[in-house]
């Protein structure tokens, strides 16, 4: 199993994030019956998420730009806060100069910070206090594609994931928010944190490319055999809507393609966070526009990457924030819909493990915790 996937502690808990946009909160329960409470009273950042990783239990704090670590014994409460601005000489002291999306816990003295913002990778120690945390940075730009040529020189990195003593970072190759080529992978070799040549016979250094643009999630099956990949393409906000992502797999050792690609023309809509229950099924998050043929929605629905077709639509909602995989197999999804929100948790054979757990600001992110 990866590194990062708590196997050295009981996940016993979920801990949801909270957001309206104007204000924070969270909720915590228990993973064996079901249940959340509201927590900690309000969150420091409206726009925050939490992560699991390595039994470190982090709270991404967007808009404030600050990696804070938490207390797991009195959750969520902050035990070490590590500023992430003033890593450039350019910075500015506005939000989301920095833009933290997602943290990799590498050793308990090191971890890995994807900033979606800029050009690096921090390398921090999630043990220190401040500023003086920030160890290290990996550059990005050997890997940033030539025809990236936004001012920020950021490749717009998302996602982090390990495998084995390497970490994938997934890049959307963004210009003015729009992808300009297809996402890419960045491997990190994490004893030595200098970026991994593919290709050495190619001048630079190579990733992988994928087979769409704009990778929004990714995540490994169970067994950690496969890396899988959701992308999101050309993503339109009004009609009409182009549906050129796609969910995608990679043989975790050698990077190869594996199994059959699932396209958004297939899935009919957007895709967004994706899971995986066993090395081919898993479900994802598609979101419809309205159009003239009807109202627009998210829903949850499920896939097979051996045979690359799309199956049952597990649930449908005005608005999904996100879904997540429990140590167990349930699936925990996290309902956004205007006066309906609260988290929906399904077994893997798609039946809902009772019904809606409201949350009082509707639920933005979740990890499963100690």
């Amino acid at each position: 199993p990866p590194a990062d996937a708590g196997t050295a502690c009981a996940l016993t808990r979920a801990l949801v994030t909270t957001s309206d946009f104007t204000a924070g909160g969270y909720a915590l329960g228990a993973l064996a019956t079901p249940a959340l409470m509201a927590a900690g009273g309000m969150a420091p950042d409206q726009d925050h998420i939490p992560v699991q990783s390595g039994c470190v239990v982090y709270n991404l704090l967007r808009g404030n730009d600050i990696l804070a670590v938490l207390d797991n014994a009195n959750l969520p409460a902050i035990a070490r806060r590590i500023p992430l601005r003033g890593q450039v000489p350019d910075a500015g002291s506005g939000p989301y100069q920095v833009n933290p999306y997602d943290v990799l816990t590498v050793s308990p003295t090191k971890a890995y910070v994807v900033q979606f913002a800029l050009a690096h990778v921090a390398v921090v120690n999630p043990t220190v206090d401040g500023a003086s945390a920030i160890t290290a940075r990996i550059d990005l730009a050997p890997v940033r594609h030539p025809m990236d040529r936004d001012p920020s020189g950021a490749p717009e990195a998302t996602r982090i994931v390990r495998v084995g003593d390497r970490a994938l970072v997934a890049l959307q190759n963004l210009s003015a928010f729009a992808p300009i080529a297809n996402g890419t992978l960045a491997v990190i070799n994490t004893a030595t944190d200098a970026l991994v040549d593919l290709d050495p016979m190619t001048n630079g250094v190579q990733g992988v490319t994928l087979s769409a643009q704009n990778p929004s999630a990714m995540t490994l099956t169970p067994s950690g055999a496969r890396v899988v990949v959701s992308s999101v393409g050309v993503q339109a906000f009004a009609p009409p809507q182009v549906l050129d992502g796609a969910v995608e797999a990679l043989d975790a050792m050698t990077l190869r393609p594996t199994g059959m690609r699932v396209s958004e023309t297939a899935f009919g809509g957007d895709l967004g966070d994706v899971v995986m229950l066993d090395e081919d099924r898993g479900w994802a998050i598609v979101s419809r526009l309205a159009s003239d043929a009807g109202a627009g929605d998210a829903r949850v629905m499920e896939f097979n990457l051996a045979t690359g077709m799309v199956g049952r639509t597990i649930y449908t909602a005005s608005s999904l924030g996100g879904l997540a995989r429990d140590p167990s197999g349930s699936v925990w999804v996290l309902d956004r819909s205007a006066g309906a929100s609260g988290v929906r948790v399904f077994n893997a054979d798609g039946t809902a493990r009772g019904g809606a757990l409201r949350t009082a600001l509707p639920p933005y992110g979740i990890a499963f915790v100690p």
